[in-house]
């Protein structure tokens, strides 16, 4: 049979709105096939039900996701047939597909791109049976080869969008007939047919797909563990598995994918790795040699096995369990803040397993929970504390850290009732400790403000402590960047992961000179890092503003990095960025306040773009992380331009600079934002001053709300979980007051009014400017949904332009995966309507209701 070139038209776009139509052909598309199938044995014959086999059945027993870009000279599988994608271009009038005798099935594929969301319909013309995918979810089923209109109507985010289709026929020429079109309402649509596959990031692409958990090296540098979880697009559910690797020739030398399989990690001075399987309500231990391929049952029937630490010697391990207070009943008497929070009586104690004989006992009890930080280098004494309320003295907890012998269980204490806490571990000849903590965490030793000032102990410092002599030295006290977390390789030498301004980095510290020197890396923002026993080669994951995560091997001694895995390589290979650059200015008060900005792909100078101004929530700054919750390539993406700055009070600039958070509820960080953003503005004229918008969470949500009352430059703003009265947050939130005791060092409601009431937007509500949207899950316990309630009553009541979204079962974060997309897309639409005049998705996600 001869095979022919397939002609085609295709697809026919309307509104739901009964209004005048744009109508648009589309003649550009893609074609695999056309292939011949076959009827299954026995086809004519009915099942138990009398039901024959149709054609319709056979077209949905041919499998195409439509899920990847399809481009031309692509290979596509068809049918079990190997096929390449094909251009073709549909004359209007002309519209046969030339087909081969007898039942044979073709793929068609197009892209259509929008400027912005609308509604749409489909409507298809055509005399064969089809399937029609949009943007890889099937949408509509033709299930004849009746000559026919067939119209599908669906609403479409702005962007590219892959059309789908896989036809039946049984005929040589295929009648077909395409047009999109949309109504008045959205007359300033731009819709184009293309064939071009590159896109804007979106919100699918930042949930679903590949990433990578963690990734650690082995003790030897030979072989690396890779953590991944997958996410199929559309699901919400993800399947993990892990990955050995050889790092020489980055070959796989194992996969598991047992789900029960947990806790994989290795051991510390030889190639073997550990893992947990559940059965039966109790957890097994089980060690892998790499090199033999043996496996070998350490213990078994072990209840409630917690997280675990390998001694050094690997002859035992340390493992946590729970035990769970009893039930209170319906009346409950609160001893304490913390005894508000469910869970709070429970107790964590510490296990010591030993290997040889897989018997484990239990080293710790009593009425506090125990933590283990780390084990000697010599195996023989492990360094767990101990922490509790006390409401006397701020931070309003207290730590013990003791050190125990394993054989005798006979305790040391290190130090008692410390203030502010630290975690610590053993120097690699075990005479002295690693501390991190703030900058308070031994009084003034880390201190590096003036007298005037109180640090912000969320910026995190390191200390050396010695044991033998109980003295402490500060090792980053002129150190700008904070501390993430710190790894003592050797006896002279660190290696600490960083927030250093919007990067975080890679640093070693040498104990010889106490010298700091950046290693280079091939991401901007260091993810997690693992170093070998020999510390000489590591492994580290990371990102960038457009970077998506990577992961590398690192050379300690050369310093060079080398590409293991890029997860998302493939799904992101259509993706198209903006440029991005850096922008700081000078503030008033002569601080250079940092910044970058994210351009829509395809930007032009010359046009006109609405602003988005984003700032850090808490007091870490927004990272130049590629994903996150608040995804700036993804608003760049819809046409915005995207500010990020970093008011004063964020870490990573300095002790100095971060202690501005401290009792400033805004005070200079809104004086930033508002002055950066006029600066801004002026300095890009291609961003529309009338037409820019704010957002923030938390702490930034508390910022959103603040900015309202302080500025009418913010045509709108979009505040999540913000904190509307600082008095309310600061006894209500779970964590509200040990917050405060860092964020309002030394600072009540009884004693310091001017904060707790000026610097709360609920006393500034009469002020408020333009609008705002106000969001918050609804099992918030950290800034309770009324910060937000209370909000929203007093703007109601001063006529203000408000909405309130409140997002069921959802606690700080939106971890929810379909309502995550649809907090998502409330952002967007909000921004909108009110930036860009498109209020149209806002109304199809909220419509109005005539309560009064």
């Amino acid at each position: 049979m001869k095979k022919r070139n397939l002609l085609l038209a295709f697809l026919f776009l309307i509104t739901t709105a009964i209004t005048a139509q744009t109508e648009i052909n589309l003649n550009q598309w893609l074609q695999a096939g056309p292939v011949r199938v076959h009827e299954p044995a026995f086809a004519q014959k009915g099942d138990i039900n009398g039901k024959k086999f149709e054609n319709s059945d056979l077209l949905e027993s041919i499998r195409m996701d439509f899920k990847g870009m399809p481009v031309s000279s692509e290979p596509v599988s068809l049918a079990d047939e190997e096929q390449e994608w094909q251009r073709i271009t549909v004359d209007e009038n002309s519209p046969v597909v030339t087909s081969l005798d007898g039942k044979n099935v073709m793929y068609l594929a197009t892209y259509i791109d929008m400027d912005r969301w609308a509604e749409v319909d489909f409507k298809i013309t055509t005399d064969a049976l089809f399937e029609l995918y949009i943007d890889g979810v099937q949408k509509h089923t033709k299930k004849n080869d009746n000559m026919g209109e067939e119209k599908f109507s669906t609403p479409l985010h702005q962007g590219k969008h892959l059309v789908g289709l896989k036809l039946l026929s049984n005929k040589e020429e295929v009648q077909f007939h395409s047009l999109v079109s949309y109504s008045d309402d959205f007359e300033n649509l731009s819709l184009n047919n293309t064939l071009d596959p590159a896109r804007e990031l979106t919100i699918h692409d930042i949930l679903d797909g590949k990433n990578i958990r963690s990734a650690s090296i082995s003790p030897s540098g030979r072989y690396v563990l890779i953590n991944y979880s997958e996410s199929p697009r559309g699901t919400g559910k993800s399947m993990n598995h892990t990955v050995l690797k050889r790092l020489d020739n980055l070959k796989n030398l194992f996969v598991f994918r047992n789900q029960d399989i947990n806790r994989v990690q290795w051991l510390p001075k030889t190639d073997r790795i550990s893992y947990t399987v559940s059965f039966d309500d109790a957890t097994h231990l089980y060690v892998y040699d790499v090199k033999s391929g043996k496996e070998e049952k350490i213990a078994g029937g072990i209840e409630d096995m917690g997280r675990y630490t390998w001694a050094p010697n690997e002859e035992y391990l340390i493992f946590s369990s729970e035990m769970e207070a009893e039930d209170p009943g319906d009346l409950k008497r609160i001893y304490g803040n913390e005894d508000r929070i469910p869970g709070f009586r429970d107790r964590s104690y510490l296990h010591l397993l030993n290997v040889k004989s897989g018997h484990s006992k239990r080293i710790t009890a009593g009425n506090l929970s125990t933590n283990v930080h780390d084990i000697r280098p010599d195996s023989r004494k492990i360094l767990f504390s101990t922490s509790y309320p006390d409401y006397t003295e701020v931070p309003f907890f207290k730590q013990n850290l003791y050190e125990m012998d394993v054989e005798t269980l006979v305790l040391d204490t290190i130090w008692k009732d410390k203030r502010y806490s630290g975690s610590a571990e053993y120097s690699p000849d075990g005479t002295r400790l690693l501390v991190q903590g703030g900058p308070l965490c031994f009084g003034d030793i880390g201190v590096n403000v003036p007298d005037d000032m109180m640090p912000n102990n969320f910026d995190s410092q390191l200390y050396m402590y010695n044991l033998d002599k109980e003295n402490v030295t500060s090792l980053t006290k002129t150190f700008a960047p904070s501390v993430n977390s710190a790894d003592w390789i050797n006896n002279d030498q660190i290696y600490l992961s960083v927030t250093e301004k919007d990067y975080r980095n890679l640093y070693r510290y040498n104990t010889d000179n106490q010298q700091f020197k950046q290693i280079d890396l091939e991401v901007e923002v260091l993810g997690s890092i693992d170093f070998s026993d020999k510390g000489n080669q590591a492994v580290y994951t990371g990102t960038g503003m457009t970077m998506p995560e990577h992961l590398y091997a690192l050379d300690l001694e050369k310093e060079e990095s080398r590409l293991i895995e890029k997860p998302k390589k493939e799904a992101l290979s259509s993706v198209q960025f903006g440029p991005t650059e850096k922008w700081a200015f000078t503030n008033k008060r002569g601080r250079t306040i940092d910044g970058r900005v994210y351009y829509p792909p395809n930007y032009n100078p010359d046009k006109e773009y609405p602003v988005i101004v984003y700032y850090y929530g808490g007091t870490t700054p927004t990272s130049r992380s590629f994903d996150g919750r608040y995804p700036k390539n993804i608003w760049a993406g819809k046409g915005y331009i995207v500010y990020v700055l970093q008011p004063s009070g964020a870490i990573g600039y300095g002790q100095e600079f971060s202690a501005l958070h401290v009792n400033g509820w805004g005070k200079e960080q809104l004086d930033d934002i508002i002055e950066g953003t006029k600066k801004f503005l002026k300095a890009h004229p291609s961003a529309d001053e009338d037409n820019v918008g704010a957002i923030g969470a938390s702490y930034g949500g508390y910022t959103t709300m603040m900015l309202q009352t302080q500025t009418d430059i913010f045509k709108t703003a979009v505040a999540h979980a913000g904190i509307s009265s600082i008095s309310s947050y600061w006894g209500e939130g779970y964590w509200g007051y040990t917050y405060s005791a860092i964020a309002s060092a030394h600072s009540y409601p009884w004693n310091n009014k001017d904060l707790y009431i000026e610097r709360s937007p609920l006393f500034n509500a009469d002020d408020f400017s333009n609008s705002i949207l106000l969001l918050h899950g609804t099992d918030d316990t950290n800034v309770p949904v009324g910060e937000s309630k209370q909000y929203y009553a007093a703007l109601k009541i001063l006529d203000k332009d408000v909405e309130m979204v409140l997002v069921e079962g959802q606690d700080h974060h939106i971890l929810d995966y379909d309502k995550r997309i649809k907090w998502h897309h409330t952002i967007i639409s909000w921004f909108d309507m009110k930036l860009r005049n498109q209020p149209q998705q806002w109304k199809e996600l909220y419509p109005g209701k005539n309560l009064q």
